[in-house]
């Protein structure tokens, strides 16, 4: 594979990073505000929560809610909402299990968390202070749910009937549901549909975005993504940039 051909790199905002300084850190402004390649960010968090952590990359392509929403020439665009009926069953299972839980429209959203040392989330939702936190029968259009602190085993077998995605974090015993088909590469590819691209991830959510890679840099270590081409910790992300002729 000739790499230099590569225009596009996709990064993807990890859930344990709160602050602006740990994308810096992820990926360094500096270096890649000079690059002529394009640079992505694809995120399971919503656009909302994206911006304040990307405002040195104003223009760029954002991909959120693990691809339920986008932000497009300067425009926030919905990808795909979660079919009203489906979203009603989730609603009926939250209330039977009594569950927590993140729900994103594709401004406002509702929480309720009642074990944040388990779920850690609270302060990466709507850090930038740039919507409301409402009631979940206030919320309409859902891109995004995420229901917390679950034991998936009780309601995995009643999400199932549903005509959505699911994607499971052990980690922190959480479970994000967008509409059927719905993830980060089939939204990239819905943009940039014969674009060649590396990708990094560092989670369960980015196994198809870097299946489908001309390479693939896993970040970190996560056992769903053992197929990669390259694996790394966080610090040496930019050592592989340089080495792929990021900077031109």
């Amino acid at each position: 594979m000739i790499f230099d051909r590569v225009q596009t790199y996709n990064f993807v905002i990890s859930s344990p990073c709160p602050r602006r300084l740990r994308i810096n850190s992820l990926a360094p402004s500096a270096a890649l505000s000079k690059s002529e390649n394009e640079l992505i960010f694809a995120s399971a968090r919503p656009i909302r929560d994206m911006l304040p952590l990307l405002s040195d990359f104003p223009d760029n392509f954002l991909i959120g809610g693990n691809g339920s929403i986008v932000r497009n020439k300067g425009k926030i665009e919905v990808v795909q909402t979660i079919d009203f009926d489906d979203f009603e069953q989730i609603k009926e299972l939250i209330k039977q299990h009594d569950l927590d839980y993140l729900v994103d429209s594709d401004w406002n959203y509702s929480l309720r968390n009642r074990n944040d040392k388990k779920a850690n989330i609270n302060e990466k939702v709507d850090a930038g202070r740039l919507a409301k936190n409402v009631l979940l029968i206030e919320l309409s259009e859902i891109i995004k749910c995420n229901l917390l602190n679950v034991e998936p085993s009780k309601i995995l077998t009643e999400l199932s009937k549903l005509n959505v995605e699911i994607v499971q974090h052990e980690n922190t015993a959480s479970l994000d549901i967008t509409a059927k088909n719905i993830n980060k590469y089939r939204t990239f590819r819905d943009y940039f549909p014969e674009e060649a691209y590396i990708a990094f991830g560092n989670d369960t959510n980015d196994v198809e975005l870097l299946k489908h890679a001309a390479l693939s840099v896993a970040v970190g270590k996560n056992r769903t993504l053992e197929f990669a081409d390259i694996h790394v910790n966080k610090n040496k992300i930019l050592d592989v940039l340089k080495e792929k002729k990021w900077q031109n």
